[in-house]
């Protein structure tokens, strides 16, 4: 078997796995020093952090597909599509990041950097900029839980699950 094939196999697994919500599986995939960045959005080190956005991506179902997949020497490229109940609750189907790269170190991800489609990354915090502040405003307590001191979002599962369901509240606010 090619060091190719190999490579793209263990993309197939990951996204297997990732779309199971295996995090135990998912972060066996990664190196201990590993980088994960999704571009203008997170950029995290090491696999504490990494964990905590595919705890995230259960909270909000998350599902991926990594398409059009090529590799060469220790590097997958790929196009990337995201699909979760945050996603949809912004009003968006999809995010596509048309540039997924995947480095590899002895088998395991050492880096993965995806760069997402700028307009509907730009819709996608507006809203969700909008909901931060009526979130602060109408559950405090919420707010003070989900995001940092700096607003920024605290990614776990129930911080995933509990967004949704203020953002659908608030949807459904603002559409009376």
């Amino acid at each position: 078997m090619s060091v190719q094939h190999d490579l793209l196999s263990l993309v197939e697994a990951f996204k297997d796995a990732a779309n199971r919500h295996a995090i135990d599986e998912i972060m066996a995939m990664f190196s201990d020093d590993a980088e994960f960045e999704l571009v203008g959005l997170a950029r995290l080190v090491g696999k504490k952090e990494i964990r905590a956005i595919f705890e995230y991506d259960a909270g909000v179902k998350g599902e991926i597909h990594l398409i059009n997949c090529t590799a060469r020497a220790d590097t997958v490229t790929c196009q990337l599509v995201e699909r979760n109940d945050r996603l949809r609750a912004a009003g968006l189907d999809r995010l596509l990041y048309p540039s997924c790269v995947l480095s590899f170190t002895n088998k395991l991800i050492r880096s993965w950097r995806a760069v997402p489609d700028p307009e509907p990354a730009r819709a996608f915090d507006q809203f969700w900029g909008t909901v931060r502040l009526w979130i602060a405003e109408n559950y405090p307590a919420d707010y003070a839980r989900i995001f940092t001191p700096e607003g920024r979002f605290i990614r776990n599962r129930d911080n995933g699950e509990r967004a949704v369901e203020l953002a659908r509240e608030y949807r459904s606010s603002v559409a009376r």
